[in-house]
């Protein structure tokens, strides 16, 4: 069976073609690069670039993966959360040609389609119950998994996401956007204890808005004496990024164990991270596991919603009616 991904909730323009579970084709593109010199994702450009970019991205995606359309049996696509005009762009795409071909069509949550991220090529094997976890640009979210359309929320941020305050807190220290990747490459373990920076939690539910504000503090603190050189920025970003690991990878293993699951599925973009991935890594035990996609399926991707779509479709025999909305954050 060939279902047709399509993933427009933010930014990137994705769409992947899998044979059942297996990823034939993950094309997507961005339109980063417009919104650089803003610091952030402006939603009308995001939205304009789907508008362009869909029609190419889907007929790139089946050339790659040797598919004609009319083999297609399913198409799924991103319906919630996200950037609504955006979402609209892809989810009507979505419709149009599940309509044109007679097939069905099915809505998926994108940030439950990170936590089937891992699965993706029967990388790993799906056993239920489990701890599921989105960090990303957009959410930070701990999730009980008894089944994939029995989804419950354990804790989440209040406040500002994880990915969202490293992209804030580069940008202020001349970094740019995205700043992620950019703290983790500079990151240097010796320093990661330098100064200490905390994020607020309370019980499974995470703040990162006064790390936020605390490294705002420090930079204007360390100005009164001069320019911010490189070596401090290395200082302060490297445990600023450990104070945010810690909190993260004390949250995910406090939440596995209290629950008692013994695997964790974990994905979004922050999911990438150098130093997150190591340190979950050392907290593996013979009773807990941690399952994370490659990185080419840690961000946005239309492949995990194609997965999770095809995952519904066929075991739980879901679909969507062509009436359903576009759902924003």
């Amino acid at each position: 069976m060939y279902t047709l991904g399509i993933e427009t909730s933010c930014d990137e323009t994705s769409c992947a073609v899998l044979k059942d579970c297996r990823v034939l084709s993950n094309v997507t593109v961005s339109s980063l690069r417009e919104h650089r010199k803003y610091g952030g994702v402006i939603p009308e450009i995001a939205t304009r670039a789907h508008l362009t970019a869909i029609d190419k991205v889907m007929t790139l995606a089946l050339e790659k993966a040797g598919v004609k359309l009319k083999k297609i049996s399913l198409i799924a696509a991103t319906h919630k959360p996200g950037l609504i005009g955006a979402l609209v762009v892809g989810l009507n795409f979505a419709k149009a040609l599940a309509l044109g071909l007679k097939i069905p069509f099915l809505g998926v949550n994108h940030l439950h389609a990170h936590v089937f991220a891992p699965f993706l090529n029967n990388r790993e094997r799906l056993q239920f119950p489990m701890l599921g976890v989105v960090v990303s640009g957009g959410h930070t979210e701990l999730y009980a998994v008894r089944d994939f359309d029995r989804i419950k929320l354990l804790g989440q941020t209040r406040d500002d996401a994880a990915g969202e305050v490293f992209d804030k807190v580069a940008h202020a220290y001349g970094l740019g956007y995205p700043g992620g990747p950019m703290i983790d490459k500079l990151y240097e373990p010796g320093y990661k204890n330098e100064f200490k920076f905390k994020c607020g939690r309370d019980g499974f539910n995470l703040s990162f808005s006064g790390i936020k504000t605390a490294l705002m503090y420090k930079k204007m603190e360390v100005e009164k004496s001069g320019p911010l050189t490189a070596r401090m920025r290395v200082k302060i970003l490297s445990s600023f990024q450990e104070s945010v690991v810690q909190t993260l990878v004390s949250t995910i293993v406090d939440a596995a164990r209290r629950f008692k699951f013994r695997r964790v599925a974990l994905g979004g973009g922050v999911i990438a991270n150098r130093r997150l991935r190591a340190e979950l890594a050392g907290k593996e035990t013979a009773d807990l596991r941690f399952l994370v996609p490659p990185i080419e399926f840690a961000a946005d991707n239309a492949a995990a919603v194609a997965g999770l779509g095809f995952y519904l479709y066929n075991n739980k025999g879901k679909t969507s009616s062509l009436s359903l909305p576009a759902g924003a954050n």
